[in-house]
């Protein structure tokens, strides 16, 4: 029934796992992940694997491990003690990196729950990357076609999710919108509520009701680099010039730059699960799904971490030393270097991705 949109089970993990260790994408993999060991014995390694787990708990830990080392000051999160260890949850994250978004999650909480990601269809587009994520229990969304297509989509995905969630019992990590957060304002998008509740046969008098059975958690993800600024920046520009198109291999350039570009300090907050008094209270108003996405925003913004680099911004933005106390001017002169390197029409772009959380806050 979801064989089109599902990850990868124990079982196809072998015969996936040859398909990759063939691939040319090994090598650079390999000498990321253990550069002074021969590729060759990654790939005879990597083949002897036959489970997920196992795969999660050797490789992809291996590869967070070495993606911090190299470009992340220090990690630091909150609220996993919110959390029963072996109870699924939905969590509902701000999303500013393609990937690392949720591989954080997944990376902090694998000895909890097992933690299914999705995954646009977009960019499971090349088979050897499709099985990559598919073999991290990552799972596909199509969001294109005519709207028949659309609304068949959104059914079958709303659908595996409860079955992941009330039937399997695993948790799962889904964006709280279409895309990455690329201006620095995090909103939850009304449609992916509705779509959440499309299997569960919602009701006129209650119309939020098949949510409550998801356990819905709102997640905060804050960098003090934002990856993929300056790609941010430039795209944003576009757009605003007029229609925008994606250049070939757009999304996996900004995935590998997302992956590689130093972040410093990054803080993951897991939010109190949102309570069945919570959601009825947003289900019995004129607008439930405005309301609950509204509640989710709170949740998630007021767990936001901000960073030397948002105060500086603010600062630098509303010309102000508001908030000098909370950075040293080597980080302003760093941050106005980062300024600094996109064009110059496109500037005030690029500070408001690191002002406007602040902004949005309201905390003056």
């Amino acid at each position: 029934m979801y064989d089109n949109i599902r990850p990868l089970n124990d079982s196809e993990l072998p015969q996936a796992l040859a398909q990759i260790a063939a691939s040319p994408l090994l090598a650079p993999i390999a000498k990321f992940l253990y550069p002074d060991r021969d590729p060759a014995l990654f790939a005879k390694e990597l083949c002897a694997i036959s489970d997920i787990h196992t795969l999660q708990d050797t490789v992809m830990r291996a590869a967070i491990n070495r993606i911090l080392s190299l470009t992340v000051t220090q990690f630091t999160h909150s609220g996993v003690e919110k959390l029963s260890p072996h109870a699924p949850y939905l969590f509902i994250s701000n999303h500013r990196d393609i990937t690392l978004d949720a591989f954080l999650l997944q990376y902090l909480l694998f000895h909890h729950n097992e933690l299914y990601i999705t995954f646009g269809a977009n960019l499971m587009q090349d088979p050897i990357i499709s099985l990559m994520g598919r073999a991290n229990r990552m799972f596909r969304v199509e969001r294109g076609g005519t709207p028949k297509e659309f609304y068949h989509n959104m059914t079958q995905v709303s659908s595996y999710i409860r079955h992941v969630i009330v039937s399997a019992r695993h948790s799962v990590w889904i964006a709280q919108r279409n895309g990455r957060t690329k201006d620095g304002i995090d909103t939850t998008e009304v449609s992916l509520l509705k779509m959440l509740a499309l299997s569960g046969r919602p009701s006129r008098q209650d119309p939020l009701s098949p949510l409550k059975a998801l356990n819905l958690v709102p997640v905060s993800i804050s960098y003090e680099w934002e990856p993929c600024d300056i790609l941010k920046t430039r795209e944003l520009y576009s757009r605003a010039q007029g229609p925008y198109r994606k250049a070939p291999g757009e999304d996996i350039n900004s995935v590998l730059t997302g992956i590689l570009q130093p972040k410093g300090h990054v803080h993951l907050a897991i939010a109190d699960p949102l309570s069945a008094a919570e959601i009825d209270s947003c289900s019995n108003t004129d607008s439930p799904f405005e309301n609950l996405a509204a509640l989710i925003d709170r949740r998630i913004r007021s767990n936001y971490f901000l960073h030397p680099t948002n105060y500086a911004a603010y600062d630098y933005k509303h010309n102000s030393d508001f908030f000098a106390g909370k950075y040293t001017p080597e980080l302003r002169n760093s941050l106005l270097d980062r300024i600094s390197s996109a064009p110059s029409s496109a500037r005030h772009i690029l500070v408001d991705i690191y002002a406007n959380p602040i902004d949005r806050l309201n905390i003056l």
